[in-house]
């Protein structure tokens, strides 16, 4: 940041607005009345997204509720032409199918389903994999 970043920090938790930064929501980021967050760029180190997460979903006097949209891309299949590397989309929706079974709109989990067989995935097998260990050994 330009300026100040207590500052802008303060500014933010007393009247709101949109913060953009790579990294905002990793280790050492205190903003408990964060309400919503677009993570475009997630990891699969669970110590990183759990971290992410819980930057948004740290209670707040007066915040009921957050929204957290994870975004993920996955390639377009194209019949006869060779496939991308699908391990990363793999792990990429293991990771969304494990946050949505702890949200409040479970039902998301479908959409995500659906896209792995698109994908050539079983459903079943990406409710419990596609993660790195995490990196520090704790």
């Amino acid at each position: 940041m330009e300026s100040d970043p207590t500052m802008t920090l303060r500014e933010f938790e007393g009247v709101g607005g949109v913060i953009v930064s790579i990294r905002c929501l990793d280790e050492g980021v205190d903003i408990p009345s964060t309400t919503h967050a677009l993570i475009l760029a997630s990891s699969k180190n669970p110590r990183e997204f759990i971290q992410r997460r819980g930057r948004v979903l740290r209670k707040y006097p007066g915040k009921s509720i957050a929204e957290i949209h994870d975004v993920i891309v996955v390639p377009q299949l194209i019949p006869g032409q060779p496939g991308p590397d699908l391990a990363l989309v793999r792990s990429e929706l293991a990771r969304a199918v494990h946050f949505g079974q702890d949200a409040l709109n479970p039902e998301s989990i479908i959409d995500l389903q659906r896209i792995a067989v698109q994908q050539g995935f079983d459903p079943a097998e990406l409710e419990n994999g596609g993660f790195e260990d995490d990196e520090s050994g704790s």
